[in-house]
């Protein structure tokens, strides 16, 4: 076990029955109660569905969500970009993803 894997190894989720599993799709670690659960749940290794509810009158791809996404957002006067690059810790080693994401587009509306 790696120092890093050691990190999750909280006791809060042993005590709460959690298991620690890597989903043989995509090969990521998850933590499920579910002791049947294989796959980690996240698209696209499984569908989308919340509590057992798809919420969706009919299954869509990740393709396809994102499009609508991005164009619910092109239909109340935003404008599409090109995908753009974010490193996290290009200058700092202490800045997350969503922080990396707002500061590439700061000059662009301060």
């Amino acid at each position: 076990m790696s120092d890093l894997e050691e990190e999750y190894q909280l006791e809060y989720f042993h005590e709460e029955g959690f298991v620690r599993r890597e989903c043989p799709s995509c090969g990521d670690h998850f933590w499920t109660r579910d002791a049947d659960r294989e796959l980690c749940g996240e698209p696209p290794c499984a569908d989308y569905e919340f509590i057992d509810d798809p919420g969706l009158d009919e299954p869509h791809s990740l393709a396809e969500m994102r499009e609508a996404f991005l164009s619910f957002f092109e239909a109340h006067d935003h404008e599409r970009i090109d995908p753009y690059p974010v490193a996290a810790n290009r200058w700092r080693d202490d800045v997350l993803l969503t922080q990396a994401s707002v500061y590439d587009f700061q000059p662009l509306v301060t």
